[in-house]
């Protein structure tokens, strides 16, 4: 939800399949890009920015292998759209280079066809023009071996659902870029394309995608262990950027599914993890929390129902507490929220029906009281079993709303759609519905809030933010 054209009112942004359409408050289709449906489906969400320095928002759309960015009244923008490997699954915006200018990174499920230069990491300037150092593999700027190979230093997978975030991590002014991957691994990654220097504890792993999130610390250390010990799988993973133990420099943030050392069984709940720029682990969090219980979403449930996002949410919950709360649904059918000292706020049940899964929460105040509310839509492999749920800050349920046919899968949107001071909630559903079987049914509900307020929305749209960086701003 954004004022795209500076008219004082916004616009409502949908993907569906491969195209995207804005409406505006009152519903009615200001216009509509269906170029991208080419291509093939849009996965990460749309990024709303100003990218050419212009003062007007631009969009960002992927649709597997092209990216397009779109003026406000959906024209294609000069150098646009630019290829990338398939399937782009994660975009998200930020000044990486440090020029002044927002820019657009990208990253796939595919690597590169060499075997040489792995990659899946790509940023682009708002020309289209690659950003330099981008590719990082094939442009040499990693800083490690990363070849297809037993002895590779740096272990380059792809990346399967939103796994990216930017912000800064070191302090330098410069935005740098997270990005867990398909294994136990996370890259960390300066502007320039070069991999953070790993802690020298990780032993033979110079640089941050190298280093294997093993559940123990000691084993993490040497790299290796016996055949059912945990470590992460960051394949759905959507990570963040927060301070949270308060000393001024800002922690990566992950939420990744367990599994043994042999990856038999992936069904063993998930592991939360906050961890330095250097993927050594602040004092409290040596190891993950971990919410061992499975019900459902660690793989995909067929009929186009894929495996649930890892997507954690960070916001301040519980003002009495030091440190924001981070929040998210493990595999277990419910949804966690967690103190920064790594002890568990609460626990609540959503589901116990395996075919039932949510993407994630938003947070923001809908009560004008200025405590923040937990928001999240629930979408299922079977008809009218999903629901938009609201629970207070300690987790307490105040609403459960059924949701017609699939649910939604995209986390929901609070936003002040209609320009009247308080918050709407606005859902897309999962699939559209026919009338007739020529009428399309509403695809997207948005509903009133009322005596709610616009100024404590926390993180209030996926990924946090309409840049998508899951970044938590310090200021």
């Amino acid at each position: 939800v954004a004022d795209l054209d500076g008219d004082g009112e916004n616009e409502i942004l949908v993907t569906h399949n491969g195209n995207i359409v804005a409406w505006g408050p009152d519903g009615a289709q200001k216009w509509r890009f269906d170029e991208s449906r080419e291509y093939g489906r849009i996965w990460a969400s749309p990024l709303v920015a100003d990218f050419r320095g212009d003062a007007q928002l631009e969009v960002v759309i992927a649709a597997r292998t092209r990216i397009y960015m779109l003026d406000s009244s959906g024209r294609v923008v000069d150098g646009w759209p630019v290829a990338w490997n398939d399937e782009i699954r994660a975009l998200a915006a930020g000044d990486v280079d440090g020029d002044g200018q927002l820019d657009v990174v990208a990253a796939s499920t595919d690597r590169t066809s060499t075997d040489r230069t792995p990659d899946v990491l790509m940023a682009f300037h708002a020309s289209g023009a690659p950003v330099a150092g981008f590719p990082p593999i094939s442009s040499g700027t990693i800083g490690c071996d990363a070849r297809r190979s037993d002895d590779a230093e740096c272990w380059i997978v792809g990346v399967y659902d939103q796994n990216l975030a930017i912000g800064d991590l070191d302090g330098d002014g410069a935005q740098d870029i997270v990005s867990p991957m398909d294994n136990s691994y996370a890259g960390f990654y300066h502007g320039t394309g070069e991999a953070f220097d790993a802690n020298p504890m990780f032993e033979g792993r110079p640089k941050t995608p190298g280093v294997r999130y093993m559940h123990d610390l000691a084993l993490a250390q040497q790299g290796f262990g016996d055949s059912r010990d945990l470590q992460a799988y960051f394949k759905n993973s959507a990570p963040a950027i927060a301070d949270v133990d308060g000393d001024g420099t800002p922690e990566v943030i992950m939420l990744a599914a367990a599994e043994d050392v042999d990856m038999s069984d992936q069904s063993q709940g998930v592991g939360l993890w906050v961890v330095r720029n250097d993927a050594s682990r602040i004092p409290g969090w040596e190891s993950p929390f971990y919410a061992p219980d499975y019900l459902s979403g660690g793989e995909d449930l067929g009929g186009n129902i894929v495996a649930a996002t890892q997507q954690v949410t960070v916001a301040d919950l519980d003002a009495t507490r030091a440190g924001p709360e981070m929040i998210f649904a493990g595999l277990d059918g419910r949804i966690h929220a967690v103190y920064a000292d790594k002890s568990e706020y609460w626990d609540v049940e959503y589901t116990g029906d395996t075919q039932v899964l949510t993407g994630g929460v938003v947070v923001g105040d809908l009560s004008g009281d200025g405590i923040p509310e937990v928001v999240f839509n629930t979408y299922s492999t079977e008809e009218n079993r999903s629901h938009l749920f609201v629970l207070n800050a300690g987790g307490k349920l105040l609403h459960k709303i059924p949701l017609p046919r699939l649910g939604a899968m995209p986390v929901p949107t609070l936003a002040d759609v209609n320009g009247d001071g308080t918050i709407e909630i606005v859902v897309s559903l999962r699939e559209i519905g026919w009338i007739d079987g020529q009428t399309p049914e509403p695809n997207t509900y948005v509903y009133t809030v009322p005596r709610s307020s616009t100024n404590c929305l926390l993180w209030p749209t996926a990924r946090g933010n309409l840049y998508r960086n899951g970044w938590v701003r310090a200021d």
